[in-house]
């Protein structure tokens, strides 16, 4: 069974501390739009510096109603749309 973390009105599919997969960088160059980002929900976007993690595992150090931060990455905002997988322990 997969673990939801419930946070607001928004099930999120991972929690802190989790290691998981971002998306590949096909997934990027597919989706992107004319100015190299991708809308996700909610308004958040992934935006072209952050395709310098695609494929890369990080770490999930925060989980807002909608988001994820992570240890990696300082300014971004990550959603379920962007992660490919959680990793295995």
């Amino acid at each position: 069974m997969k673990y939801k973390y419930k946070s607001g009105d928004k099930v999120l599919k991972y929690k802190v501390g989790d290691k998981v997969r971002i998306k590949s960088i096909d997934w990027y160059n597919e989706n992107k739009d004319e100015t190299d980002d991708i809308e996700c929900s909610n308004n958040i976007w992934f935006y072209r510096e952050m395709s310098k993690f695609c494929g890369k595992v990080m770490t999930i150090s925060h989980a807002g109603v909608d988001y994820y931060t992570m240890i990696e990455d300082l300014v971004g905002y990550w959603t379920d749309e962007m992660i490919e997988c959680k990793m295995e322990e």
